[in-house]
């Protein structure tokens, strides 16, 4: 038996049950297949799955949606640009009036759909001849041909997909994937793989040669950035609560925060009160209600969260212009970052 029929007889017999791989509905795996983008898949991605299609039932629905009630949908998933560029290419495709494209190519073309993503939805819906090389893929491949170059690398990348080409199942690409997938997620994980249950343990390079603990090679560039966030929690006199919409080009964009101070390093009490008060005129009382640390991919982020006692009517302050003010009972209409999601629990408002 040749490697793609070993692979997906194992594949057929011991493969993940998921609710995207129970469809042939070619929108609801374009919504898996961004979910699982830099994301495990878990209970929690599967929840988000399913609570996704059945706001958004319909690539059309999907179009017409406003982004607030898009990424209030994506909330806790992260990576909330997969949520972005999903939308953006469905409200393109019915804005062109165009049909959803069923080749790799012209996927691709659109943002949020990498080599990826784009080899996954046209060999698993359109069943095109085209290997999807993602960090299983890579580790799977790299062990079992005996591949010592840098898999982060586009040109190892691109090895792998004219090597694994010639080896596919061509009758079942989109099987062959998603077997990959599985293989590389149940049996060859990164540590303690299972070689003794591998369907190809008997042609796999690394397990003839002792070198499964060597491959793959990966090499990261790390710069980790540490970023200091200091929210203003306000209400005005009708307790309503301000609100922020991040809008440039920074993490969590379009997404909803408070009023922030952001420093590079960290700043005393006395530094924080005369920064709040110079940018805000505000005044901010000498506790901190609620602190967290959020690590992001390159960055970490140590948040503190304070009280301000407002002085003035905050509609005279010109400094609150472009900031909007909601009721506690319109909070679970908007998308708000981890780190507000879990000081709105602590102040028990969600």
């Amino acid at each position: 038996m040749d490697f793609s029929k070993k692979i997906i007889n194992w594949y057929k017999k011991n493969k993940r049950k998921l609710p995207w791989r129970e469809t042939k509905n070619t929108y609801y795996i374009l919504v898996s297949e961004f979910m699982l983008q830099q994301t495990r898949i878990s209970q929690t991605t599967i929840k988000h799955y399913l609570n996704f299609i059945k706001k958004f039932p319909s690539l059309e629905k999907l179009a017409q949606a406003k982004e607030k009630d898009v990424l209030k949908k994506w909330e806790g998933l992260g990576y909330y640009s997969r949520a972005k560029y999903l939308h953006s290419f469905a409200k393109k495709l019915k804005n062109d009036k165009k049909f959803f494209p069923n080749k790799y190519k012209e996927l691709i073309k659109y943002k949020g759909i990498g080599p990826y993503t784009g080899a996954a939805i046209a060999s698993i819906c359109f069943h095109e001849v085209i290997p999807a090389i993602d960090g299983n893929a890579c580790r799977v491949f790299s062990r079992y041909f005996g591949i010592f170059n840098d898999i982060t690398s586009t040109i190892t990348k691109n090895r792998f997909r004219v090597t694994v080409s010639k080896i596919m199942d061509f009758e079942h690409p989109g099987i062959f994937n998603q077997a990959i997938m599985d293989l590389g997620s149940i049996l060859c994980t990164p540590k303690s793989p299972k070689c003794l249950l591998c369907p190809v343990q008997d042609s796999c390079f690394s397990i003839q040669n002792g070198t499964v603990y060597k491959l793959p090679v990966k090499k990261i560039k790390r710069f980790i950035i540490h970023r200091f966030f200091y929210y203003l929690f306000i209400c005005d006199r009708n307790k309503n609560i301000c609100l922020n919409k991040r809008s440039t080009k920074d993490i969590w964009k379009g997404l909803y925060d408070f009023p922030l101070i952001e420093s590079k390093q960290n700043l005393s009490i006395h530094e924080i009160i005369d920064k709040i008060w110079e940018k805000f005129r505000v005044r901010v009382s000498n506790n901190v209600i609620y602190k967290v640390e959020q690590k992001l991919t390159h960055q970490i982020l140590s948040i503190r969260f304070f009280n301000c006692e407002i002085l003035q009517d905050l509609k005279k302050n010109i400094l609150f212009d472009n900031f909007c003010f909601i009721s506690q009972n319109q909070i679970g209409e908007y998308p708000f970052p981890r780190p507000i999601i879990l000081f709105l629990k602590h102040e028990k408002m969600i």
